[in-house]
């Protein structure tokens, strides 16, 4: 069964048995002779032909190719199923990045409008305590004014 045999021979001997089944006896016969001639030419046995019919009968890619497509079909399923789930996950995750990118832009433009707002609350608030400082002052002045003791009049002691 180590031996490796031509496939161009396997052709041709396939072939003669073909004929061989064939329904004339004509055929079959002319195909069987055949079939010896080559078979003493090549220097063949009929248990090396056995052989080869066993060999051929019992190549491992012949008969797991059924078992092997199996297997590679629920492999593809298997894969199909991973790839699908994989598509959801990138479309999860890309609608989770377009959110984030707009609340980042939203985020972008409270700051810019929380920056030109700045100067201007700067400003009011020195406004306010400037404001502050002066009616302060004024009611200082105010309350002094009212609650004062009248002036006293030192003219008398220069008399």
């Amino acid at each position: 069964m180590g031996e490796t045999f031509d496939p161009k021979d396997i052709k041709v001997l396939s072939d003669i048995l073909a004929l061989v089944l064939e329904e004339s006896s004509g055929s079959a016969q002319n195909a069987l002779d055949a079939l010896r001639t080559r078979a003493q030419r090549n220097a063949l046995t009929g248990g090396a032909l056995k052989n080869l019919f066993i060999s051929l009968a019992t190549d491992p890619m012949r008969t797991g190719a059924s078992a092997r497509e199996a297997q590679l079909r629920q492999t593809i399923a298997r894969l199909e199923g991973e790839l699908r789930t994989q598509q959801i996950k990138v479309r999860t995750v890309q609608a989770d990045l377009s959110r984030t990118q707009r609340d980042a832009y939203s985020l972008q433009a409270e700051v810019v409008t929380n920056k030109a707002q700045q100067p201007w609350r700067y400003i009011a608030i020195a406004f306010g305590v400037s404001a502050g400082l002066l009616l302060g002052i004024a009611a200082t002045q105010l309350y002094h004014s009212l609650t004062d003791p009248p002036p006293i009049d030192r003219s008398i002691y220069l008399r």
